[in-house]
C-alpha cells in the first residue's frame, strides 16, 4: 500500500471528530471544531491543516471563539517553527502534544483471554464505559448516547468493546476514510486496567485494518502519557502537533 499523505491523516482526524462536534472550515488551510456538549478545549480548537496561510488562519478562528466567548486554541504542526514562534510571542501557550502514528507491525492477534469483543455494542454500555475510562463520571451520558447512536449507523464506524463477565470493561473506535482506518477514543474502566483489555482491542483493530487492506492510525496525546504504549505495540511516529492556547480578555465579560 502507499504511504499515506499527510492531508489524508488530517482529514481522517476531521471527518472523526465531526460526529462530535460542529465543523467550520476556515478556508483551505484549517477548520474550527465547536462543541455544546464538550467543553473541554479539545473539542473546541482550531486546526491547521499546513504552515501556509496560518495568520490569516487563526484570525479567522480567533473571531469565531470571540464570537463563542472561549479561549482561542490552536493545533499547529511541530514542522511549522516560525508560525508557531509568532503565536507563542503573541500570547499562546503549548498545552499539550498530539503524535501522530500509523501502524508498522505484523498485526499479530493477541488473546482475548477472559475477555469478549463485541463489534455491535449496545449504545448505552459503550457510553457508560467511555465515559467512565475519560470523565470518571456518567453526567455527560444524555449527551453523548444519542452520538454513539448515530455513530452505530455508519458504515464507515466500527464501535469495539471489551467485556469481563457480562461487564463493559474497554472501548475503542474505527474510522473508516479512503485507505485508512482511524483508531479513536481507546479507553479502559479504571477498575479492569492492567489487564491486557486496551491490547486486545488494538489487536483487532489491527485485524480489521489487514483485512480491509488499510493503513491503521492513532493519536496519542502528551498528557494521557500513551506514546511509549504505542511504540511499544509496533507503531511509529509520522509527525507531531502542538495544542496552542491563549487567554480570551472577552471570554468572561458579560
Amino acid at each position: 500500500m502507499a504511504s499515506p499523505s499527510r492531508g489524508d491523516l488530517e482529514l481522517n482526524e476531521a471527518g472523526w471528530w465531526s460526529n462530535w462536534a460542529h465543523v467550520t472550515w476556515l478556508g483551505s488551510h484549517g477548520y474550527l471544531l465547536s462543541s455544546e456538549d464538550f467543553r473541554e478545549p479539545f473539542f473546541n480548537r482550531a486546526c491547521i491543516l499546513n504552515c501556509r496561510g496560518v495568520a490569516a488562519t487563526v484570525a479567522r478562528a480567533e473571531r469565531k471563539f470571540t464570537s463563542h466567548d472561549t479561549e482561542p486554541t490552536i493545533t499547529i504542526f511541530d514542522s511549522c517553527a516560525k508560525s508557531t514562534g509568532v503565536l507563542q510571542a503573541s500570547g499562546y501557550r503549548r498545552v499539550d502534544t498530539m503524535t501522530v502514528l500509523i501502524f508498522n507491525g505484523s498485526g499479530k492477534s493477541a488473546s482475548p483471554g477472559q475477555f469478549t469483543i463485541d463489534e455491535r455494542p449496545a449504545p448505552d454500555s459503550w457510553t457508560r464505559a467511555y465515559l467512565g475510562a475519560f470523565y470518571g463520571d456518567q453526567e455527560l451520558a444524555p449527551r453523548l448516547t444519542p452520538i454513539v447512536n448515530r455513530l452505530l449507523k455508519l458504515n464507515a464506524v466500527t464501535l469495539l468493546e471489551a467485556a469481563v463477565g457480562g461487564e463493559t470493561a474497554g472501548v475503542l473506535a474505527i474510522f473508516r476514510t479512503v485507505g485508512l482506518a482511524g483508531v479513536y477514543c481507546v479507553g479502559t474502566v479504571p477498575k479492569y486496567r492492567k489487564m491486557g483489555i486496551a491490547n486486545t482491542l488494538l489487536s483487532r483493530a489491527k485485524d480489521i485494518a489487514k483485512g480491509e487492506k488499510r493503513h491503521l492510525l492513532l493519536q496519542s496525546l502528551s498528557s494521557d502519557g500513551s506514546l511509549r504504549y504505542y511504540l511499544q505495540r509496533e507503531f511509529r511516529v509520522l509527525y507531531s502537533k502542538r495544542l496552542l492556547s491563549k487567554e480570551n480578555s472577552n471570554a468572561n465579560k458579560k
